[in-house]
């Protein structure tokens, strides 16, 4: 007997039902008794019956559990906005049906993914949401400090999905599985789309989009062996390494801006309370570990009448409490301020934590975790800073700087008030952000404003540590602007960077 591949009328799926509530299964046979009888109750009501919730985001919610004798994931999907409601719609299939079709197309290539096991329409509410039945795996996301025999094997996997003509556009370390024997295996596939062969550039913009979480991309140091796996099977031009820095450039300057744009709706990153008329609105930041319940009482519950503002003037005040400190702004100034504290943290550059931004009446009051100890000018003037600190703090700045830069973030209030040292650390904060403003990451422009207002600042403070100081702030600023890949003209921004020091001095002198 010749064996045959898949046909539509031979689908690993094939048990479809459809019921009286609107919702609708279709699973295989060892899941599709349980996950009808999961279906009778509302998505909120799954917990109940014996599933964990892994996540819960504005867009989809995550279960594990047992359906059956079989360990599961469950993805539900959801429609948030009145335009993923109208594709939802509008759209022949949902996006669970559509993520089943793509892991079982994945499988039938020979392609190591998870397998899918149901798909349908879960009530939640009034709403019906797809979802998406997978049996659980074993494994954990990819992660580039993996050893570099697990790295070369997700490389030669990445490079066998290209040479399929299959394009997953939401390929990351999070959606490729590492077994425990280190072998890698595809999830998340919504957005996979079959294109045929792929250009070199289309696949520079997918390596760089899989290694984002690095400085240079695929050209990164850590992404070294991933590389090694991809081009394993057969190099490509001569044009290919070029193309991935550019593709990496490009992605980062995109990149900044959707991260920024997260400050202000439901994400991974953020908590922000739905409108409500004539009531205070606040965006909460969600950072690593544990929400601090406590911290976000004291920021919840402050009064600007209950304590004196270090600081008030015709823009706003500023108070200092013991954990946190707040600034009052406008509303629209408040926004750009809590912003470029995402487009800071996303660059790596040290700044306070952000906690909360809260808008009411036309005004809007940020609130971020306040670093205890004196700014650098203070601790120059004191003398409290011996020659390897102030070696050190130069080297901590430059880096923060050359980052800063390399993300197109620029500060024209950059000044030693404005930086402080972290305790038991070799990091220099940056505080007071109303000057950040984003540019393109090619344009040079404003950076040698930057540096000319540091320098000022510099002199002021009667050189310390001497030139030795200045050579080793330029040299970390361009080793963190070439490590994101970029070649950017210094000695013409030093060049302006010493005439806006001078312009400076005179102007305050």
């Amino acid at each position: 007997m010749v064996p045959q591949g898949p046909t539509p009328g031979n689908q690993a799926l094939q048990h479809s039902s459809s019921f009286e509530d609107g919702t609708a299964l279709t699973a295989a046979s060892e899941v599709a008794e349980a996950t009808a009888a999961l279906l009778r109750s509302e998505v909120s009501d799954w917990p109940q019956l014996g599933l964990t919730e892994q996540k819960h985001r504005t867009v989809r919610r995550v279960f594990s559990g047992r359906l059956g004798e079989v360990d599961v994931y469950i993805k539900v999907f959801r429609a948030d906005t009145i335009a993923a409601k109208a594709r939802h719609t509008l759209r022949r299939r949902h996006k669970g049906e559509r993520e089943a079709l793509n892991l079982q197309a994945a499988r039938d290539a020979d392609l190591p993914a998870v397998q899918p096991l149901a798909f349908g329409l879960a009530r939640d509410g009034r709403e019906r949401c797809s979802f998406l039945v997978t049996r659980s795996a074993d494994a954990a996301p990819f992660n580039l400090a993996c050893d570099d025999r697990v790295a070369a094997a997700a490389g030669a996997l990445i490079r066998r999905i290209h040479d399929a003509g299959m394009q997953p556009e939401d390929l990351h370390g999070g959606n490729l599985l590492i077994t425990g024997d280190g072998h890698p295996m595809l999830c998340d596939l919504t957005s996979l789309h079959r294109v045929g062969a792929l250009s070199v550039r289309a696949r520079a913009q997918a390596l760089a989009f899989f290694c984002n979480p690095a400085d240079g991309g695929p050209l990164d140091p850590t992404a070294r062996a991933l590389l090694a796996g991809y081009t394993a099977a057969g190099a490509l031009t001569d044009a290919f390494p070029r193309e991935l820095a550019r593709a990496t450039r490009r992605l980062r300057a995109t990149s900044v801006r959707s991260f920024g744009r997260r400050s202000t709706r439901s994400c991974k990153h953020t908590e922000a309370e739905p409108r409500r008329r004539a009531t205070p609105r606040w965006f909460w930041f969600i950072g690593e570990g544990d929400v601090d319940r406590r911290l976000r009482a004291d920021v919840a519950a402050f009064t600007p009448a209950a304590q004196a503002p270090r600081r008030e003037g015709r823009r706003g005040g500023v108070w200092l409490c013991d954990a946190f400190a707040v600034k009052d702004r406008e509303a629209g100034k408040a926004r750009k301020l809590w912003r470029a504290h995402y487009w800071l943290l996303f660059a790596g550059v040290t700044t306070p934590t952000p906690v909360a931004l809260q808008l009411h009446a036309g005004r809007g009051r940020v609130f971020v975790q306040r670093i205890q100890g004196p700014d650098l000018a203070t601790e120059l003037l004191d003398g409290a800073v011996n020659e390897p600190e102030v070696a050190e703090a130069a080297r901590a700045l430059g880096r923060a700087v050359g980052r800063m830069h390399g993300h197109g973030l620029r500060n024209r209030d950059l000044k030693f008030e404005n930086l402080i040292r972290i305790p038991g650390s070799e990091q220099v904060a940056m505080v007071d952000l109303d000057g950040v403003t984003l540019h393109s990451a090619e344009d040079t422009r404003g950076c040698g404003r930057d540096l000319g207002r540091l320098l000022a600042a510099w002199q002021d403070a009667g050189e310390p540590g001497g030139p030795l100081a200045a050579q080793r702030f330029l040299f970390a600023s361009a080793r963190a602007r070439r490590r994101l890949l970029q070649d950017p003209p210094i000695p013409r921004i030093l060049a302006h960077a010493a005439r806006r020091a001078k312009e400076w001095q005179q102007r305050h002198c």
